[in-house]
């Protein structure tokens, strides 16, 4: 089957100084070349400016530059096209490439072909997509890595591991006379599985870092009416994005803001104050309160002298705040309750690194590449899953060694799930589905 040949804008549509439009796939170079109506070759990585035509018009004058296959991101000939941002301009010469032979590229075509290509593998092309939508520059920084091949690396590290220890099981399989492995070597795999398991686990533990960094995490700060629930959310932030009055009740419904606390994108709901009321505009608020406690990752509880904390019953992790020490000091038992005051702004600084403490976010090592997607996870947990009960098998009997050596291939065959070497298509095709069409 013949490849099509690629067209999209890969900059945002809209009016700027300069536009990239990328041609991808065979005809790419022979379309490039009709459409600037100049058969002057192209060089690899060889800026050339030429114009843009439609039939005998000119359209612009633009920057031609060519990667030739398989020296580029597809891995197929790719032409980037630098012209004027005139969203008219852009229109007409995507119309023209079409007309000349290419088709419009769809989401995340361009990184499926360097996927497919070889150019990279699942792990790297999952982090393109993570990178472009990074949130702060944490994630940026380990989506980078990533792509570079820092958890490819530890990846491979991992599978060659496994290949060396399955090769010791398939020769007293397939050679030895011996049914079952010498007790030099078998100590020897056993501790290999055994650091093998540890690196699997301690990579699935990443998770919790990784995930928070690719789709971030809510705080939601709850508490009865007037307790200063938005003072503090306005202090945390800097802003005076919630209305604050000493009128209880003010916010009556859910305000929710984007930031980032230890380069974690996070979001900050200031909830309706919850209380008895017969007020269906405050019913509402509160009902809505109630399910942004729900989807919470971290619940901050406020309460202040004479105002009780609210009793949540969720499993959700939880943070208890006594709020307006400046009016009056707190006076309770309980250690984990951090004193503050949103007003003067005494003890936030506490409060916010214990925020980061309880949701595991201490700033994380740049160097120490994460697992960032469900997918990603769930393959890895199934290769510790694999190992474990490979060591089971052999602790129980070591005589056996045919049904260790098939965990152990289990092991390598979801380490391949893991960086997309064996993968079914419906599992690519929601990869790349979360990507813009100019990527």
């Amino acid at each position: 089957m013949s490849v099509a040949t690629i067209v999209s804008q890969s900059t945002p549509s809209g009016f700027s100084a300069i536009a990239v439009i990328r041609l991808s796939g065979p005809k790419a170079i022979e379309i490039a070349q009709k459409l600037s109506q100049d058969n002057k070759p192209f060089k690899h990585r060889t800026a050339q400016i030429r114009r843009i035509f439609s039939k005998k018009f000119l359209i612009d004058k633009a920057v031609f530059t060519a990667f030739l296959s398989p020296e580029s991101y597809t891995g197929d000939d790719v032409v980037e096209i630098s012209c004027h941002g005139n969203i008219h301009i852009c229109e007409t010469t995507i119309n023209e490439i079409v007309k000349l032979g290419a088709r419009i590229a769809e989401p995340g075509e361009y990184t499926r072909r360097a996927f497919v290509n070889g150019k990279l593998n699942l792990i790297q092309a999952e982090s393109v997509a993570q990178l472009i939508n990074a949130k702060s520059v944490e994630a940026v920084k380990h989506q980078t890595r990533n792509i570079d091949g820092g958890i490819t690396d530890k990846i491979k590290e991992l599978k060659e591991s496994l290949i060396s220890i399955l090769a010791y099981m398939e020769y007293e399989l397939d050679v030895s006379e011996e049914v079952f492995l010498d007790p030099k070597t078998l100590k020897k795999v056993k501790k290999t599985l055994k650091n093998n398991l540890k690196t699997a686990k301690s990579m699935c533990n990443t998770f919790g870092q990784g995930g928070a960094l690719s789709y971030g995490v809510k705080i939601a700060f709850v508490g009865k009416p007037n307790v200063g629930k938005s003072t503090l959310v306005n202090k945390i932030l800097g802003i005076e994005k919630s209305i604050i009055s000493n009128v209880p009740g003010t916010t009556r419904d859910t305000i929710s803001t984007e930031t980032t606390i230890g380069g974690i994108p996070t979001t900050l709901v200031d909830t309706a104050g919850i209380h008895l009321s017969e007020n269906e505009i405050e019913k509402e608020g509160i009902k809505r309160s109630f399910k942004e406690i729900k989807s919470a990752d971290l619940v901050v509880l406020l309460f202040c002298d004479g105002v009780e904390v609210v009793d949540i019953n969720e499993d959700i992790e939880k943070i208890f705040v006594y709020n307006k020490i400046d009016l009056q000091p707190y006076t309770g038992a309980d250690r984990k309750v951090i004193p503050i005051s949103a007003s003067t702004g005494q003890g936030i600084t506490s409060l916010v690194k214990q925020i980061r403490k309880r949701l595991g976010l201490l700033k994380a090592n740049a160097a120490e590449p994460l697992i960032t997607t469900i997918r990603q996870k769930s393959a890895m947990e199934k290769v510790s899953t694999s190992l474990s009960k490979t060591l089971k098998l052999l602790g129980e009997n070591v005589e056996e060694v045919e049904l260790p050596a098939q965990e152990v291939r289990n092991a390598i065959n979801n380490i391949d799930l893991f960086t997309g070497k064996t993968t079914t298509n419906d599992i690519l095709d929601r990869v790349f589905s979360t990507f813009c069409v100019g990527k």
